[in-house]
């Protein structure tokens, strides 16, 4: 009998608020009644240090934030530093930018590196973010909603 394959979705957003409410909304997304032959396994992060060092080499998505602001941290990482670690580890991992940088040069920068997608953040960055997820995981996985 073959065993369900898992997803891991990682989400890095400093907003506590924001980051609580995407991890709830793609939780509700991704579960096995929508998906059965697909398990699920979604953590989320605040700081790009964190993310980082728990980091696994198979993680499959990674909905990113471009500014990543701690005042814990000596040095502040952006978006960018987090794609170019991500690329070195997670060779299949498909990044999903969701930020207001507004950057044009940063932007091109990071569909330089492989970024999936970019979203600018607004009032409908949810429905967008959840709406390129599920088309990146019904054809890279094959899966029908």
């Amino acid at each position: 009998m073959k065993t369900k394959d898992t997803l891991k979705i990682v989400i890095v957003e400093d907003n506590l608020y924001h980051n609580k409410a995407l991890l709830k909304y793609l939780n509700t997304l991704f579960n096995s009644n929508t998906y059965p032959k697909l398990n699920f396994e979604i953590k989320s992060y605040l700081t790009a240090h964190e993310c980082i060092e728990e980091l696994d080499d198979d993680t499959g998505i990674m909905v990113l934030d471009y500014y990543l602001i701690n005042k814990d941290e000596a040095d502040v990482l952006t978006g960018l530093d987090v794609v170019r670690v991500v690329n070195k580890n997670c060779y299949d991992c498909k990044i999903l930018i969701a930020s207001t940088q507004q950057n044009s040069f940063v932007t091109s920068e990071l569909m330089k590196l492989g970024v999936y997608d970019y979203i600018d953040t607004t009032v409908n960055t949810k429905n967008r973010i959840g709406s390129v997820l599920q088309h990146l995981v019904n054809t890279e996985y094959n899966m029908t909603a």
